[in-house]
This record gives structure tokens, sequence and C-alpha cells, in this order.
């Protein structure tokens, strides 16, 4: 199966969910998957505020993979991000850990445990969430860019102005002055607010994804490990879509 088929993927967790295997394997770990899951996680019906766009789903942020400073964003759902947050970021396994640390699950032996924890409408509602955070995000940064496209455009047309007033076109100086400053301040843009921005969302969801037992998900800056986890975020995406 190809893990990158989010219907493949679909279906084979319809599968799994469906099999006598799978419904014994829940029976003799619902206790367990209860405490170790959603114990923390209580979801309030409390209105939080507002938080991401330039229209990515979660898939497409994790898939990047990029890091954001937003740990006063809420969501725009029944409760704040922040209180999916673990306490302190997930400690490396040791060797001798690896073999039963989720964080180190292979891509199917996941699914059984994605299949679990989407039969909980919790954890249906927090992905949810997250991802109306991200898409918040992604249309302020779009529109701060735009805004900054806007003002250049402005500027033209009143160079345009002044030298229609004076019988000549704008010269190549002030052209390429006007260009520059555009280009300049969108690469300032970028590097000062977009990656700063999207980088810590990424961290937050890596970090609720891993406090709600998502395999596979913790802080991490590694592309391996974070081209790992773009595949998990694609399973989680199709489960909401």
């Amino acid at each position: 199966m190809d893990i990158n088929d989010s219907a493949g993927i679909q279906a084979l967790l319809e599968q799994l969910k469906s099999s006598q295997a799978w419904k014994d394997a829940v029976a003799s770990s619902d206790t367990i998957n209860e405490n170790e899951s959603f114990q923390q996680h209580n979801v309030d019906d409390a209105s939080q505020p507002n938080p991401p766009t330039p229209s990515v789903s979660v898939a497409t942020l994790l898939s990047q993979l990029q890091a954001e400073p937003y740990s006063d964003a809420t969501t725009s759902q029944d409760h704040t991000f922040d209180s999916f947050l673990p306490l302190s970021p997930p400690h490396p396994a040791t060797p001798g850990q690896r073999a039963d640390d989720s964080r180190y699950l292979t891509f199917h032996q996941a699914l059984p445990v994605i299949a679990g924890l989407s039969e909980d409408p919790r954890f249906s509602k927090t992905l949810k969430s997250m991802k109306d955070e991200q898409n918040a995000l992604e249309t302020r940064l779009w529109e701060e860019r735009k805004a900054i496209l806007a003002k250049y455009e402005e500027k033209i047309k009143v160079a345009k102005t002044k030298a229609t007033m004076i019988g000549s076109g704008i010269s190549k100086h002030e052209a390429k002055m006007l260009s520059d400053a555009f280009e300049k301040e969108l690469k300032r843009f970028d590097m000062e607010r977009v990656l700063p921005a999207w980088d810590g969302l990424v961290l937050q969801q890596q970090e609720a994804l891993a406090q709600m037992g998502v395999p596979t998900m913790f802080s991490t800056t590694d592309p391996s490990l974070r081209e790992k986890q773009q595949k998990m975020i694609q399973v989680l995406d199709g489960l909401i879509s």
C-alpha cells in the first residue's frame, strides 16, 4: 500500500477496526488506552479566542514541518491549544526503550493505535480544532503578505502618476529601487514573521499530538523523523476530512 494514498490508508483503518483481531485487542487494552491517551485531556466546552492559512491542512503543516511561537494561541473551538501541551518535552529514549516507545513505532504498527484513538470523539474534535488553528494562522500570514504587495503597488502607482505629470515614464533607476525594496521586505517578512510563526505552530502540534498518544509524534527537528510524522499526519487528516 502507498503510504501517501489517503484513501488506501482510510480503507485499511476501516478494515482494521472491523476485524475480530482488532476488537479483541481493543477489548483487552481499553483501560490502558483511556489512561494514556485522554485522561489528561478533558475537553471543556468553554469558548476560546481564535487562531491559522494560505490554505494548507494539518497534513501540509507537518508535511513541511517547519517550526512558530504561538504559545498563547487558542483555538476557535471549545478549548485552548495549550491545554494539550505536555509539561515538558519528551526525553530521548534509550536503545532499550525504543521497542516499547510509541514514538518509534513503524507506520504499520501505528495504524491500529490510530484506529483506537479515533473511536473517541474527543480525539477527532481536537484534531479539527488544531486544523482550524493552522488555517487561521495561514490566513493571517497570507493577508499580511498581500498587504506588503498592496503597499508597493501603491508606490508604483504614485511614481507613474508623477512621471506622467512631467511627460515621462518611471526611470530604470526608480523602478529598480522599488523592485529591490519590495524583494527585501518580502524576504524580511518571511524570515522574521512567517518562519518563526510556522515553526512555532509545528512544535505545538507535535507536542499536542504526542500528549494525546499519537504514535511517532514528539518534538523534533530531525528531517527523517519529521518525514515519518508527515505520513502519520496524512492519516489523521483523512480521519477528519
